[in-house]
């Protein structure tokens, strides 16, 4: 808000200035939700291992760990795609509602992170 506070005199047009505050709205709730929501439990939405050995469990727990860093390590809108869509389960038409992008994006950009993690698990592995 103070930015926008910073940039009201050289703003004339109310057209500009509402489409203004609605980005940077838009930004704010994105950052917020991404803070709040970034590391949520991936193992309840996407068991990946039995957990019946220690060496499984300390095997799942490295996959785990190495998972987290290569969703972070994704573009940053793949990565939110991706998040919101295998461990907090929304629709596809919430996903894009919430980042304000056509559902077909939602499914392009799901796509790829999904494709980018699979090769690099192949590489890993």
């Amino acid at each position: 808000m103070l930015r926008l506070w910073s940039l009201h005199e050289q703003l004339s047009d109310t057209h500009r200035l509402k489409a203004l505050v609605v980005i940077t709205a838009k930004r704010v709730c994105i950052d917020r939700w991404r803070t709040t929501h970034q590391h949520r439990e991936i193992n309840d939405a996407m068991p990946i291992a039995d957990e019946d050995t220690l060496h499984d469990q300390l095997e799942y727990a490295e996959l785990e760990q190495w998972l987290y860093e290569q969703i972070d390590r994704l573009p940053s809108t793949s990565a939110t795609v991706l998040r919101m869509r295998q461990i907090e389960r929304c629709e596809l038409s919430e996903i894009a509602d919430i980042l304000g992008i056509r559902q077909a994006s939602v499914s392009t950009l799901l796509s790829r992170a999904r494709n980018e993690l699979l090769n690099k698990l192949k590489r890993r592995n």
